[in-house]
Order: C-alpha cells, then sequence, then structure tokens
C-alpha cells in the first residue's frame, strides 16, 4: 500500500472583484504606474493594465487505484499563466458516479496534493477547482475506477473523520469533541496483538510544544480517541493518523484514516452607505465610512485586513481612504473636478463608472473571506422653494441683435447637494417669445425674446406671459414645475426737444431789400436757393425700441419719408425749395412717433434764413 502523501495548505488573500471592469482591449492598452490604476480585474505589469487570467488545472490520478489504500491525487502541474501571478488555494471535491454504499472521501485541504481513502470501490470524479490571487478560478474534473483491495485487508480502521474547531481567548483552540479511531485485526486473536497510532499532521502544521496530538487512552489501543489542540496557532487541515499492528513474528500490517479538522472563514458584517454629495462651484465631493465588525465562528485569532480602494471610469478623479479601528471603519472620500456638466457623469452614472473598497481578512488557520463594497453616491433633486406674484418687467431694443429682448425673474429654486441648475434641455416654457430659461444663483429668469422686422412692432412682446418651469440638476429633474404669469411693459415715447432748428444759407439776388441804418437805407438783394439740411435726433425711446417717425411738411421744407429708425440715429433729411426773402422766418413741422404700440405728437419748429 503506498503511503501517505501530503502538502500542506496556506490560504491567502485572493480579491473576489463581483462586476468589475475588464482591461481596455488591445488596441487601446491602458498605462499604469501601480495596480490601484488598473481596472478592478487587472494588474499593472511592465507599465499596462493586463486582463487578469484564470490558472490552468492538471489533475495527476494515482495508479491502479483500490479501495482502503491511502491514496495520493496530485494538483501540483497547475499553473497560472499570468506573469507574476501565482494560485493561492485548491478546493478539492470527490463524487461518486455508480451509486457506491459508502460516501465518497471529503477534503478540508487546500494544497495542490491531497491524500485520500476510497472506502469501496466503484467509479468516483474528482473536481478541482484553483484559485489565483486576483480571485480568478478554473476548474478540472477527472474520472477514475477504484478497484477493491487486492487480498484481504489484515489491519481495518474506521471511516474518516471531519471534526470543527473552536478557539477560545486565551488563546487555545482544539477539537469541537475527541476523534473516536478503530483499529482491528480480522481473523486474529485481540490478545496477540499490538497497536502504535502516529500521526503525520498537515505540512505547514507541525507537532511542536504549541501544536499538540494526544490519544486516550493512550497511543497503543485498539480504538483510542485523539485531541488535537494548539496555543492560538493554526489547527485546520487533514491529519493522517496511522496505526501499525504486531504479534509476536513480526508486523502484521498498517493502516491508516484521516481526520480532517474544518475550518469556517471569517464572517464580515458591514453597513455600506450610500453618501451624498457636494458641489462647491469647482468640484463635487462626496465622503463616508463603512463600518465592519469580523467574527470568526471557530474563535480562530484574527489577521490585520487588508483593504484597497479602486476606482475606474470616472475620469481620472481621486477615490482615497482610510482604514481605522475603534469603532472598525473604512473611510473614503471623493473629488471629482467639474468644469461643464458631463463632468458629472464621473461621479454618478457614468459608463463603465465604479467605485469598490476590497476589502479581504483571514484568520489563522488561512480561512480567508474577501469582499467587494461597492460606493455609489447619492443624488438629491432640486426643488421649488418659491414663485412670485403678478409681476411687469419693462422690455429693451437690442440693436446688435435686431431684436426685442426681456429679462423676467420667475420662481425660486433651491438644490439639496448645492448642483448647478439649468432649464431641461428640450423642456417647452408654453411660451414661443420666452423658449429660453436660466437659473442665475437659484432663480428662473426667463429670456424672451421677439425679432424686429423692419416695423416698429414692441407691442407684439408686450403683454400678458405665461411661463412654464422646468429645471434640473447634472443628472435629474425636480418632481414639480412651476407656472408663472408676468406682463412685459412698454414705455412710450417722446418727442425730447422742441428748440428751433436753424438752417443758415447763403442768399443772393435779385430780391431787394432794406435795411436802415440810422435814417439811411442801405439796399441789398436777398434770395435762398434750393438745398437740403439735417436735423439731429429729436424724439427718444426709453426702451431703445425702433420708432416709424411721420413729419409733415410745411412751405418750402418737404422732410424725407418715410423714417424708421432707432433713436440714436433718427437724423431727419430735410428738402428745402427755393425761396426769396428777406429776414428770416419760423415754421413748425407736425411730427407723429411710435414704437409700434404707445406714440407720442408735437411739432419741430424749423427757422430758415440768410446768413
Amino acid at each position: 500500500m503506498r503511503g501517505p502523501s501530503r502538502s500542506g495548505i496556506l490560504a491567502l488573500v485572493a480579491w473576489s472583484v463581483a462586476g468589475a471592469v475588464g482591461c481596455a482591449p488591445s488596441a487601446e492598452v491602458r498605462g499604469c504606474a501601480t495596480s490601484a490604476g488598473c481596472p478592478l480585474d487587472a494588474r499593472c505589469v511592465s507599465s499596462a493594465c493586463v486582463a487578469n487570467a484564470p490558472p490552468s488545472v492538471a489533475i495527476a490520478l494515482p495508479a491502479s487505484p483500490q479501495a482502503n489504500a491511502l491514496l495520493s491525487f496530485d494538483a501540483s502541474a497547475s499553473a497560472d499563466p499570468d506573469p507574476g501571478d501565482a494560485i493561492v488555494s485548491f478546493s478539492w471535491t470527490f463524487r461518486a458516479l455508480s451509486g457506491e454504499p459508502c460516501a465518497p472521501p471529503a477534503v478540508a485541504g487546500t494544497g495542490p496534493v491531497v491524500p485520500v481513502r476510497f472506502g469501496c470501490p466503484g467509479r468516483y470524479a474528482v473536481d478541482v477547482t484553483a484559485t489565483d490571487r486576483m480571485g480568478a478560478s478554473a476548474t478540472a474534473t477527472r474520472e477514475l475506477d477504484v478497484a477493491p483491495l487486492d487480498g484481504p485487508a489484515l489491519v481495518t480502521v474506521g471511516g474518516d473523520v471531519a471534526v470543527d474547531h473552536v478557539c477560545t481567548p486565551t488563546p487555545w483552540c482544539t477539537t469541537v469533541a475527541p476523534a473516536a479511531l478503530q483499529a482491528a485485526t480480522p481473523g486474529l486473536p485481540a490478545d496477540q496483538v499490538t497497536f502504535a497510532w502516529t500521526v503525520v499532521p498537515p505540512a505547514d502544521r507541525p507537532l511542536s510544544s504549541s501544536r499538540r496530538v494526544s490519544f486516550s487512552p493512550s497511543a497503543a489501543a485498539a480504538s483510542p480517541q485523539v485531541a488535537i489542540e494548539t496555543d492560538g496557532e493554526a489547527i485546520s487541515g487533514d491529519w493522517v493518523f496511522q496505526v501499525e499492528a504486531r504479534d509476536a513474528a513480526g508486523v502484521i500490517g498498517t493502516a491508516a484514516t484521516r481526520v480532517s479538522v474544518l475550518n469556517r472563514p471569517p464572517v464580515v458584517t458591514k453597513t455600506i452607505p450610500s453618501p451624498d454629495h457636494a458641489f462647491d462651484g469647482a468640484q463635487l465631493t462626496a465622503s463616508g465610512e463603512v463600518a465592519y465588525t469580523v467574527t470568526d465562528p471557530d474563535g480562530d485569532p484574527l489577521r490585520d485586513p487588508a483593504v484597497e480602494w479602486r476606482h475606474s471610469g470616472d475620469g481620472g478623479s481621486t477615490f482615497s481612504g482610510v482604514l481605522l479601528s475603534a469603532p472598525a471603519r473604512a473611510t473614503f472620500a471623493i473629488a471629482v473636478a467639474y468644469a461643464a456638466p458631463a463632468d458629472a457623469e464621473h461621479l454618478i452614472g457614468g459608463a463603465g463608472l465604479e467605485r469598490t473598497i476590497l476589502f479581504g481578512v483571514s484568520d489563522a488557520n488561512g480561512g480567508t473571506t474577501a469582499e467587494s463594497w461597492p460606493i455609489v453616491v447619492r443624488n438629491r433633486p432640486p426643488a421649488l422653494v418659491s414663485a412670485p406674484a403678478a409681476l411687469t418687467v419693462d422690455h429693451r431694443y437690442d440693436p446688435v441683435g435686431l431684436a426685442y429682448v426681456a429679462d423676467a425673474p420667475l420662481s425660486t429654486w433651491a438644490d439639496p447637494d448645492g448642483d448647478p441648475l439649468w432649464q431641461v434641455p428640450g423642456s417647452d416654457t408654453g411660451d414661443p417669445e420666452c423658449p429660453q430659461l436660466d437659473l442665475v444663483a437659484g432663480v428662473a429668469h426667463a429670456r424672451c425674446r421677439l425679432p424686429f422686422t423692419g416695423t416698429p412692432a414692441a407691442g407684439n412682446l408686450a403683454g400678458l406671459h405665461s411661463v412654464s418651469q422646468t429645471v434640473q440638476d447634472p443628472w435629474v429633474a425636480a418632481a414639480s414645475t412651476s407656472t408663472v404669469s408676468f406682463s412685459i411693459g412698454n414705455r412710450a415715447p417722446a418727442i425730447t426737444s422742441t428748440a428751433v432748428h436753424v438752417v443758415a444759407e447763403a442768399c443772393g439776388p435779385p430780391l431787394t431789400c432794406c435795411s436802415m441804418s440810422g435814417l439811411e437805407c442801405i439796399e441789398f438783394s436777398a434770395m435762398a436757393s434750393a438745398g437740403s439740411s439735417v436735423v439731429p435726433s429729436r424724439w427718444a425711446d426709453p426702451d431703445g425700441d425702433p420708432l416709424d417717425v411721420h413729419v409733415g411738411a410745411e412751405g418750402t421744407i418737404t422732410p424725407v419719408q418715410p423714417l424708421v429708425c432707432t433713436p440714436s440715429t433718427c437724423a431727419l433729411q430735410l428738402g428745402l425749395a427755393e425761396y426769396k426773402a428777406c429776414g428770416l422766418f419760423t415754421t413748425a413741422l407736425p411730427v407723429t412717433i411710435t414704437d409700434g404700440l404707445d406714440s407720442a405728437s408735437g411739432t419741430l419748429p424749423v427757422e430758415r434764413g440768410c446768413l
């Protein structure tokens, strides 16, 4: 019979990252300095993010396996294809395929080599799952036929035993109950046989003063009870107990049984918050902490946790934290630079966005619990604060944009997170002249506009308007809308000056006039020729509206009509017919002006005479 062969197990932390984002395709290799700069299921190799590949699993079966023989199954040839990566644990499962009357062996060990013994012949399957450091795993399965033992069993032992263990704060660890061993020599008188039990501990659990095995009543009993205990050191694994039977003629035979000390991994209880965020005008921030506790079902001493803050798809924003104790918690802080609405997706809702705290903890027996804690930032929608009572706003004329415009401050809105607000794109205000909303310090302003088409029409913008406001922050719209009615006013134009406008002209013959100098008459001739003159603007509009100006003719003065202009450019050209006169004369031209809604009337005094 083949002697037992065991390889120890040492379970290492294997990160298991659910829903992780893979590395970029080979056409878009992502550079890195450390693995922290890579997506969650990748690592940094030669300054590039490399996706983690699962191990390749190989199983070597024992030759000519027989029931009751101690057999060795070997997966040492398994390998991980990633440079710098390695397999950290194996999981073994044996299954009966042909309805054998005895249970297949159970394996507690996690090493690449396990010793097992089948209690009866039959067809079995063995499944081996190998897991690498980053949590990727692969499984291989092989089938084998176990033959009956070739020859009678001279020494028989009881079946394999699986027991739990418990540790106390002393620290002291032991099996929960002693395991009962059984040995017999069928057909031989019991009083002629002596027994000697020895133990082969797991390879990484050597016996010492702090790790002990005791037999009761002794190791020479045919069926002793065995207790395994340590002074707080690792205790789990497959312990192989060998028995040798002798009689007066020598060694009758040997047999072995296995006591598997089971280990349950640590249990992590945590509270993962969904933190609110804040906006300070330059960046979006959020922070919080994950409070957690770690307990071990077996009472094992715990190793210090390993924590990593991983993030991707956030445009290079920061995600960091520290691990604190008393109470145990992992803090986190997020900062996202904000310059445009698209930057908000780096905090919430962006494609490929993920922030995860990777947490791992092990017990003294190598039992490992690895978890991924997703951190999802919360957004609170904006809300309506107040709506104004009825109001009236003036309009103005935009000479550059050639339009009548008005700005009406409407409802006040607030965002609990301080986020920037704006009109929901594509939303309808219900007013074709006021389609645009701008949020200024939380107040929605209706931007009203009516193009000027060449004819004064202030009345087409002035009057009652009703604007519906639909407001959003970078992610969601407010739960309600607000509709405000207001009036756009119009201020009437005015004739700003009644001053006399003198048109000075050179005069010539044949008109003869007499001008007295004392008692003497001095004769001269005077006649004004035809011409033109320009009168600067004599009208104004408080809103700067274009005006339709009508000036009537009088005597020899005929205005050039029609005249549509803005007040600052309303120079009036006058046509002057030839006239004969001595001295000066004054005439008043009738004037009517309108902005398309309101009008004003008056006169334009004009004085004409020779120099």
